[in-house]
């Protein structure tokens, strides 16, 4: 570390001591293999190291630029071996059910990747008696690390969701689930639903759920037991205790939906309200663009040199007919057949590039860190959506005039040169898009602040147990009444019965005929 970057600590340091409240000591386990969640978490870590927290963080992520107070534990070959687990442009047509499997069974198998790998086995080895105020983990897909939790003493946890408010979360925390207006993260559905689309998400949603807390998390725990080799506390009871839960949702994109005082919106939190410099090829191309650019990306899991040639010459035919530049986020050095309108490159600064003046339309495959930053820079959209959360992102802007929708198994020539015109020629998707940009920019404080604000709320107080609902420690029959009903049921049942025999009774007394010995009397 070089003096200057000591020297800055030193003195966030003796800031933060002079703060209410110490510096703290945080440990972040981000396993999720997904570059663009880290880049997500990434914002709030640096933000707290910033501010003189002493932040250990386990990643996937190799960390280019140093940041003080920020010490990275990086846990090596996770992405590639997620990536080789299963090609995610297979995953298109899956259905719900096929992909709930496909994701837990993923889950499982990164997380004993991640406890073997060498980052997790440093961790590992550290002593039980090291102590962090906090820790602040990823909500999906990770739970094996909750032994962490566990092993330090049980401090206060905060954790991120970069997928909005999945299932599981309200199952942990009690935040309101209704299927009948909030559809499931793994369905094309708004709030607004057909009789047979409620069907299907009610059974989807009960489902994900049951299959979490009955299949995957018990399996995750066994996972955990095998590594620690100690006795761990249910995953579901250190779920239910997490203090705070920061979730990625927008509002004027994302359906209205309540939350506890626990789950708190920080949507767009890593996005930059000043775009960086882009490299200087990169601003000359997008600069020299006379009638605007195309920009093209699939995010940082899904890999356009994987897509098959039919669907990749499409692109190249279509975007040869076009007088737009295209940027095309493309991981390979080469693609034959390139226009000389078309750029390509294997990484490239996705929010700086789509605050350029210069761009007409985003690409994209609808993750929810790419719905979020374009939301936030105005840029209307041609979703192709693959799996996940994905293809009810798309289904979002479609809805609300905000771009227009590809089918990547229907894809040809004409269909992207009829997408791309459809945005190109209709100036009512960027109108729309401004609209909800200023919406998500019109905000008390930015989304960071906000997470920073929470994040440093649980520091104070040592956790958050006065914001925890009642709800999460209420079974799911208790949840909904069931057993009130019931009884109430019951109850009015037998008043009912008794009435009846009562009455019956009644009446067959005041009926009844005399007999004939009563007759002579």
């Amino acid at each position: 570390m070089s003096r200057g970057a000591v020297m800055l600590a030193a003195l966030l340091f003796l800031y933060c001591g002079l703060q209410e409240g110490q510096c703290a000591r945080i440990l972040a386990l981000l396993n999720l293999a997904s570059p663009s969640h880290y880049i997500f978490n990434r914002a709030l870590l640096i933000a707290l190291a910033n501010k003189g927290h002493q932040v250990t963080v386990v990643t996937t992520e190799v960390e280019k630029h140093p940041v003080p107070n920020m010490k990275t534990i990086v846990m090596d070959g996770i992405y590639d071996t997620s990536i080789e687990y299963r090609d995610p442009v297979s995953l298109t047509e899956t259905s719900a059910v096929e992909m709930t499997f496909i994701t837990y069974d993923w889950g499982h198998y990164m997380c004993e990747k991640q406890l073997q790998s060498a980052g997790a086995q440093e961790l590992l080895n550290y002593s039980s008696s090291e102590k962090f105020e906090l820790i602040i983990t990823e909500a999906g897909w990770g739970e094996c690390f909750f032994g962490f939790i566990h092993k330090f003493g049980s401090p206060p946890v905060v954790a991120t969701s970069g997928i909005g408010v999945p299932p599981w979360i309200s199952l942990t925390t009690g935040n309101p689930e209704n299927p009948s207006y909030m559809p499931n993260f793994l369905l094309p559905y708004t709030s607004r639903m057909s009789f047979s689309e409620r069907i299907c998400n009610f059974l989807t949603h009960i489902f994900v759920t049951f299959l979490y807390e009955y299949s995957y998390i018990p399996r995750q725990e066994a996972l955990a037991r095998k590594y620690f080799k100690q006795d761990l506390p249910p995953f579901m009871d250190i779920w239910r205790n997490f203090s705070i839960v920061l979730v990625n949702t927008l509002a004027g994109l994302d359906d209205p939906r309540p939350l506890l005082p626990s789950v708190v919106p920080i949507g767009g939190m890593h996005i930059k309200p000043q775009p960086d410099p882009l490299p200087q090829d990169l601003k000359t191309f997008l600069d020299e663009a006379k009638d605007g650019f195309i920009f093209f990306s699939l995010g940082t899991n899904l890999r356009s040199n994987k897509m098959a040639l039919d669907k990749r010459q499409a692109f190249l035919e279509a975007f040869s007919e076009l007088s737009q530049s295209v940027l095309w986020k493309f991981e390979s050095g080469i693609l034959p057949g390139k226009p000389p309108n078309l750029k390509i490159g294997k990484w490239l600064p996705q929010s700086d590039i789509l605050a350029h003046p210069n761009i007409r339309m985003f690409i994209t495959h609808c993750g929810m860190m790419s719905s979020v930053e374009a939301a936030y820079r105005g840029v209307p959209i041609v979703g192709i959506p693959f799996f996940l959360d994905q293809k009810v992102n798309a289904m979002k802007f479609v809805k609300r005039g905000l771009g227009v929708q590809l089918h990547y198994d229907k894809l040809t020539k004409e269909s992207v040169l009829t997408a791309v015109r459809e945005i190109l020629n209709n100036d009512s998707y960027r109108t729309n898009m401004r609209r909800l940009s200023a919406v998500f920019r019109d905000q008390p404080q930015t989304p960071l602040d906000r997470a920073v604000y929470w994040t440093e709320y649980v520091i104070r107080h040592k956790g958050a147990p006065h914001l925890r609902s009642a709800a999460a420690d209420l079974s799911w029959y208790q949840y909904l009444l069931l057993d009130v009903i019931l009884v109430l049921s019951t109850g009015a049942l037998l008043v009912v019965l008794i009435s009846y025999l009562a009455l019956r009774t009644l009446y067959r007394i005041l009926t009844r005929k005399p007999t004939k010995k009563e007759k002579t009397k």
